[in-house]
């Protein structure tokens, strides 16, 4: 396996899980072999979108997603990119969104390829990547023959021959938002984003700062892939570090027996 990119002693976590999987406490996922970064859900334009419909919004994400991927671009020097997914909010073409997406795509294809897996949010994107002529590819999947990207949602042409199998490619998804919660036990808690790890699936936290998180074990997951799996950690992002908590230990998620 290549050498992962010399770390500074300030660098965020990293935990290498195996299989050539790193993830990085800054809710992103690194492919070794392949030199392929991986993110989901950006939802970029959610403020736009959110101050179209009347809300009272800011009119930009705390911590700007293209300078904090800016960054964990140069740390790893990826051979391309790939997004799982809700790459936006909802594809509305909005001056704002277009200036948003430009400033994404244009300062990261400088270095990687881009590429955007289809999610449920992203209906019409194509029109406006085509409009725009944007840098980017869509697809609905990637797969560097080992490990199959996809957003992780129930749409049908992306999902029918998905059954978990000893012979399925192991899948990395997005879409599920989860977190997991961190108390005192007394009176504090914290809900915080988290990747989820199983021997078939990997669920990536949302890249967005608007994502609150979807608490893992409280309700059934949105997606059959999901679904569909068992875990054996989770590694939750905690500041610059990342915390390991074992799936049994995590109440309503299922566990690797």
């Amino acid at each position: 396996m290549p050498d992962l990119p010399s770390k500074r002693t300030d660098a965020p976590e990293r935990c290498v899980i195996g299989n050539g999987v790193v993830l990085d406490s800054r809710r992103s996922a690194y492919l070794v072999p392949a030199r392929t970064l991986i993110v989901a859900d950006l939802h970029l334009g959610y403020s736009w979108v959110q101050r179209e419909r009347g809300a009272l919004f800011p009119v930009k994400e705390p911590g700007d997603p293209k300078d904090r991927l800016l960054q964990i671009q140069q740390d790893y020097s990826p051979e391309r990119i790939v997004v799982l997914g809700d790459i936006v909010h909802k594809a509305t073409p909005l001056p704002a969104l277009e200036k948003e997406l430009r400033e994404f795509c244009g300062r990261l294809s400088e270095s990687s390829k881009i590429l955007f897996c289809l999610g449920n949010h992203d209906r019409h994107l194509d029109t406006l990547v085509d409009q725009w002529k944007l840098p980017v590819t869509l697809a609905d999947e990637w797969s560097d023959g080992y490990w199959r990207l996809v957003h992780g949602d129930d749409n049908a042409s992306r999902i029918a021959d998905f059954i978990l199998t000893s012979s399925s490619l192991p899948t990395i998804i997005g879409h599920e938002h989860p977190s997991v919660l961190l108390g005192d036990g007394i009176a504090s808690q914290a809900k915080l984003p988290a990747f989820l790890v199983g021997d078939s699936v990997i669920v990536l936290p949302a890249f967005s700062n608007w994502s609150a998180g979807s608490t893992v074990g409280r309700r059934p997951f949105l997606g059959q892939i999901a679904r569909q799996a068992a875990f054996r950690d989770a590694y939750v992002c905690l500041g610059q570090r990342l915390l390991r908590i074992p799936a049994n230990r995590i109440p309503g998620l299922r566990a690797v027996d």
